[in-house]
């Protein structure tokens, strides 16, 4: 894991009734891809969809962003049916995504590893409330997708608390 970045996702949309959606306002480190999903405000925003069908390979979870990019899967986003506080996923490997052909800025990335830290409102007044997210916080590491299932278990364990939070000072407001 040579090079870490971390991005804060903060709910934008509080909205019950539509598809929750994030957008990065904190950074440490710089990602390229990044770049190419910004809006036209300048920002990233992803949405926080459910799976479109039923498929035991698909995660029950996912982050779109723009053009309909499927971000990533979250995987262990739900352990035993509840939410987890914890997930991990990868960029799409595809050259291309979409039937338009659109050309996916993370190919090149497509080895990296995407942790994250799912952050709830626990004394929100009703239960849709507590579920939804009020922040991700989503940490890039390089060339680290074959591994990440592991990393995942570690960041559960603590095992990277120090390394996050020395991040989350060098983080800076977009």
């Amino acid at each position: 894991m040579e090079y870490w970045r971390i991005f804060q996702l903060v709910s934008t949309d509080n909205n019950s009734k539509t598809t929750p959606k994030y957008t990065i306002k904190s950074e440490a480190g710089y990602y390229e891809p990044m770049e190419q999903i910004k809006g036209r405000n300048g920002f990233v925003s992803m949405y926080l969809m459910e799976k479109l069908k039923e498929d035991a390979n698909v995660p029950s979870m996912r982050l779109q962003a723009k053009n309909s990019l499927n971000f990533t899967g979250l995987k262990d986003y739900f352990v035993d049916g509840k939410l987890s506080g914890f997930a991990y996923g990868y960029p799409l490997a595809d050259k291309v995504y979409s039937s338009k052909k659109i050309e996916n800025p993370f190919y090149e990335y497509r080895n990296d590893g995407f942790l994250f830290i799912v952050h709830q409102d626990k004394k929100a007044a009703t239960a849709a409330e507590q579920i939804r997210p009020t922040f991700i916080e989503l940490i890039v590491l390089d060339g680290a997708k074959v591994l990440i299932p592991s990393y995942c278990k570690q960041l559960i364990m603590g095992g990277f608390d120090e390394a996050i939070n020395q991040l989350r000072k060098q983080a800076k407001a977009l």
